[in-house]
């Protein structure tokens, strides 16, 4: 199988754990592409794993470039969506925001790969925006108020199905 896995990523969360589900399928035939470098016609693949990361309300330009480009081809082979954002309560909201409808509904699946929040990832108003963040997170009067974390385990989940087909 020719798998496509296909990203965007400003921070680098998006692109680790492409990297990390690439990683683990090594008996198959993976081609690994930043979207911000090239945008390869997903007509040549067997499978299309498809995401990035949300940042202020807005997927990657990249990636929004690429699907709009490619809506009806990706429609047309089977695919994943994912997405990497530190809000996972609007997931829903963010699907809608990075894909069409038409993407979505044909999507053998939308996977959340968690979020991160680290200072180390960021830079200039970047850094202060996630720092902002970081701190109204920590400080909510929330008990259960929890930092976002990446989320390994759903790419071992994903890379287990496609290794199935």
């Amino acid at each position: 199988m020719k798998l496509l896995i296909a990203y965007a990523s400003k921070s680098g969360s998006a692109r680790e754990m492409a990297e990390m589900l690439a990683g683990q399928l090594p008996n198959q035939d993976v081609t690994l592409c930043d979207l911000a470098l090239a945008q390869p016609d997903p007509a040549a693949f067997d499978y299309v794993v498809l995401g990035g990361s949300i940042r202020m309300n807005k997927a990657h330009k990249a990636l929004r470039t690429y699907v709009n480009t490619y809506a009806e081809a990706l429609c047309a082979v089977p695919h994943t969506l994912f997405l990497c954002c530190a809000f996972a309560e609007q997931l829903e909201h963010y699907y809608a925001v990075a894909f069409p409808r038409s993407l979505r509904e044909s999507a053998e699946r939308l996977v959340y790969f968690g979020g991160d929040l680290s200072l180390s990832r960021q830079k200039g108003f970047d850094k202060w925006l996630t720092r902002m963040l970081r701190n109204s997170i920590l400080e909510s009067e929330e008990e259960d108020a929890v930092l976002p974390t990446l989320l390994p385990e759903h790419v071992r989940t994903l890379a287990d199905a496609l290794r199935k087909k």
